[in-house]
């Protein structure tokens, strides 16, 4: 049997917390208010908050074949969302998690990686900084023991934690992507690193390859993060065991890179109460992601689960796993296969141990479960596979594509394909001065009506190319949309900046084009595209029908006057609500794309319906 022996460390009373954001801001405390005319002002982005926070320690060391082995754990929690308009609740919890639950977990280290306030108005399409959240925040973590919270102009934003103990040295570096200067939201969803960032963090990467063990945390997933030199994130993050981050709000997204590191977004506090504990057993890492109402929590240490298996082989007589909070009533029975091979023993605080023999499972996937009971009744159940010869079990799609693609780069190629597409096809359709040379003929396609179909549209955007006003405003406003200003306005508390979609200007600083390119599919696929169609459409119509003059009237309304109502309609509600609730009218009133599609289109849908009507009379 393993037997356990405890080291109690001295009590560390402080707390070691960055806050990220605008150099320079220092808050949560109250002194720090005084001689502040507008101590939010400089508060620019609200995204990336990260703490570390050490508590009174146990260790729990085993003196069997290998005695330096020890079991220990971090918290990490994300995306808390404080807010003055939307559930109090959310602060209330966490209050009540922090007094009672987290006393009985007792984690080493306290990690939370971002967004802890919400900083949005009650509409929650604007943002600003609200004192009453942060007051509000500072009332709830100082349940957690929390004795020192500022940020100052000499306070670095990424920074190199090392956490030693006795039996070795684990590395925790803190990544801070958030854009500087900062935009209010929406243009804040995306980081960003500097090169002197970049510079500092591989400095960093190099300093810890010593530790036994190395952790990254930051806000945002490394498929949200753009390098200002091109550089690979990843590949800078290459030594490190895992990436912990939150910021999409979503649960089960983990996934592990080609360089070996496993990234683990963490679902949020806002809406789902979440958060994790990750337990390092002999350098090797597992965690588990709870709801903070769900008790108890089972991690197996050993063996591991299968999705997260050790960089190195872990042999071992014992199967290990951690119950919080720990509690002498429990009893745990263990099935591999859904055959029972014994109970485990509780060694010494959350810690359960069973001896076993690996030999008989040496080959493929295999499950474990854990059935925890207290009184004889079973209070929870916790199943997961492993293996012992390197078989693995794959990682959701999803979980891979949100956290392994460049999201970033796919928005901007897929931007740039529809806009330069349009444009294109148009120019090409103008110089084509016989438009049945382009159709399709004989059996190009199977299907007659899908070949009709096709020339039919293709005969329609031809017609468009030919009418020089509507082909010119169609063509110099989708290349605008491209290269110009979107808008002007204050993105910034007393700073005006230039929006465009390659980029966001302001204070003397490119931010460079990441939701924008969103933004700019939206404007194609909503507005543009569909405007050509039913301009072509429009155009095509008088050749097209030759019923009576009534029932045109019917057809007319149904498919010429009302799609135009509700394509202009819905480009203005997204005029009206979309970058002006986020930056004010200035938006709109200087905002030539969202606001001037509008004109463009009653003009194009002008210029179209008389060169409708010119046609009509002429084959009549």
């Amino acid at each position: 049997m393993e037997e356990p022996v405890t080291h109690q460390y001295r009590q560390v009373p402080s707390i070691q917390e960055n806050v990220f954001g605008h150099r320079g801001v220092g808050f949560l405390k109250e002194n720090m208010w005084k001689g502040v005319k507008d101590p939010f002002q400089q508060i620019v982005i609200h995204k990336s908050v990260i703490y570390v926070i050490q508590y009174n320690i146990t260790m729990f060391q085993r003196k069997s074949e290998a005695n330096k082995e020890t079991i220990s754990d971090i918290f990490q929690l994300s995306d808390i969302h404080v807010s003055k308009f939307q559930d109090p609740k959310r602060p209330e919890d966490l209050a009540k998690f922090c007094q009672h639950h987290l006393p009985k977990i007792a984690p080493e280290l306290f990690i939370v990686t971002g967004d802890l306030t919400d900083a949005k108005y009650k509409n929650q399409r604007g943002s600003t900084q609200f004192i009453e959240e942060w007051k509000r925040y500072e009332e709830v973590i100082t349940l957690c023991q929390k004795t020192y919270s500022g940020q100052g102009e000499t306070n670095p934003s990424s920074y190199k934690y090392t956490h030693k103990l006795k039996f070795g040295e684990y590395s925790f570096i803190a990544m801070d992507a958030t854009p500087n200067p900062g935009p209010r939201r929406p243009f804040n969803f995306i980081g960003i690193l500097r090169e002197k960032q970049i510079n500092l963090l591989n400095k960093m990467s190099l300093e810890s390859s010593s530790s036994n063990m190395t952790f990254w945390f930051g806000h945002y997933p490394t498929s949200l993060i753009i390098t200002e030199d091109g550089s690979n994130i990843r590949q800078l993050m290459r030594n490190a065991s895992a990436y912990f981050c939150g910021h999409l709000h979503l649960s089960g997204l983990h996934t592990r890179h080609k360089t070996g590191t496993y990234e683990l977004e963490l679902g949020d506090w806002k809406h789902n109460r979440m958060y994790r504990i990750v337990a390092v057993d002999s350098n090797v890492m597992a965690f588990s992601d709870q709801a903070f109402h769900e008790e108890p929590v089972i991690i197996f240490t050993n063996p591991q689960h299968a999705r997260f298996p050790a960089p190195q082989k872990v042999t071992s007589t014992h199967i290990r796993l951690l119950i919080f909070p720990p509690s002498h009533t429990l009893t745990v029975d263990l099935y591999i296969d859904k055959v029972k091979i014994g109970e485990a023993q509780n060694v010494k605080g959350p810690l359960y141990v069973l001896p076993w023999k690996p030999e008989q499972f040496k080959s493929g996937l295999h499950h474990i479960t854990a059935v925890v009971k207290e009184n004889g009744f079973t209070i929870k159940e916790k199943s997961q596979l492993f293996s012992l010869d390197g078989t693995t079990e794959p990682f959701p799609i999803l979980a891979r594509i949100v956290l392994m693609v460049d999201l970033l780069f796919i928005g901007k190629l897929l931007f740039y394909f529809l806009a330069v597409v349009y444009v294109l096809v148009l120019c090409l359709l103008r110089k084509c001065a016989d438009i049945r040379s382009l159709k399709l003929q004989g059996d190009a396609l199977p299907g007659r009506f899908i070949k009709n179909f096709i020339n039919r549209w293709i005969r329609r955007v031809w017609l468009v190319s030919k009418a020089t006003k509507i082909f010119l405003i169609l063509t110099c406003f989708t290349t605008y949309i491209m290269i110009g200003p979107w808008f002007m306005a204050e993105v910034i508390d007393g700073h005006t900046g230039l929006m465009f979609v390659w980029g966001l200007y302001v204070k003397g600083a490119l931010l460079p084009g990441s939701l924008t390119y969103v933004y700019g599919i939206f404007q194609m696929v909503s507005y543009n595209i569909p405007l050509l169609f039913h301009l072509g459409y429009i155009l095509d119509y008088p050749q097209s029908f030759s019923e009576s003059n009534q029932l045109r009237l019917s057809h007319r309304i149904r498919h010429l006057y009302i799609p135009m109502i509700v394509l202009l309609i819905f480009q203005c509600y997204v005029t009206l609500i979309e970058f002006p609730q986020a930056y004010g009218t200035k938006a709109m009133i200087l905002g030539p794309v969202r606001s001037g599609s509008i004109l463009i289109g009653m003009y194009c849908y002008y210029a179209a319906f008389t060169h409708h009507y010119k046609s009509t009379v002429h084959t009549s």
